[in-house]
């Protein structure tokens, strides 16, 4: 996460005029979603219940278990606060690189979080940071692909991210093979054009 926060910062401080937030229509739908039934589950707690990660429940049947665990914050007020905080500010970014690509990125990426979860662990619970850390991935692939675009050391950001997943995975974390995944999907979904030169990222231009 450190190295994610770390680009998202820059980006946004010396690069956050690029982004053209009339057309980030994916992150909308994503974040609107998310909020709805978030907010929703306070008024309704059944709604917890009903699409919360129950593994027993899924092997009853529910197959909706294997996306909805991302639409709620079962563990209450300090999830829905980072959640919200990283789903605002990495979802933007992702589609600003990726275009509406970023839907198959987000829940692939969930998807697979979710059935490592299911395997890995028993516990019912549940949350949107599955599918943001495959956002993650994604950003971590995106300067990794185009390094040449970035100041030097910034290769070094990817390669710690997916070091710091293929470790995790030894912990049964479910978040990092979504991270992988995010990274691999998006592998092969960048949008086909060049980004803007950015050597100097960390320098302030002028206005």
């Amino acid at each position: 996460m450190p190295p994610a926060m770390f680009f998202m910062y820059n980006f946004y401080k010396f690069r956050g005029k690029e982004i053209n937030y009339t057309q980030l229509s994916i992150s909308v739908i994503i974040i609107a979603s998310t909020a709805i039934v978030t907010s929703l589950q306070f008024i309704f707690p059944g709604i917890i219940t009903a699409l919360e990660r129950n593994k027993e429940a899924l092997l009853s049947g529910d197959i909706w278990r294997l996306i909805t665990p991302l639409f709620i914050q079962p563990m209450g007020a300090w999830q829905c606060l980072f959640n919200g905080i990283f789903i605002l500010v990495f979802l933007p970014l992702a589609e600003h690189f990726y275009g509406r690509t970023l839907i198959l990125i987000y829940f692939g990426a969930g998807l697979a979080g979710q059935i490592a979860n299911y395997y890995w662990a028993a516990k019912v619970t549940g949350g949107s940071s599955t599918a943001i850390y495959g956002v993650i991935g994604a950003l971590f692939m995106y300067m990794l692909l185009n390094r040449k675009t970035f100041p030097r050391g910034y290769i070094f950001l990817s390669i710690a991210g997916f070091s710091g997943a293929i470790i995790l995975c030894f912990f049964k974390d479910g978040h990092a093979p979504a991270l992988l995944v995010g990274g691999a999907l998006s592998s092969t979904l960048q949008r086909n054009h060049q980004p803007a030169p950015l050597a100097n990222l960390n320098q302030r231009t002028s206005d």
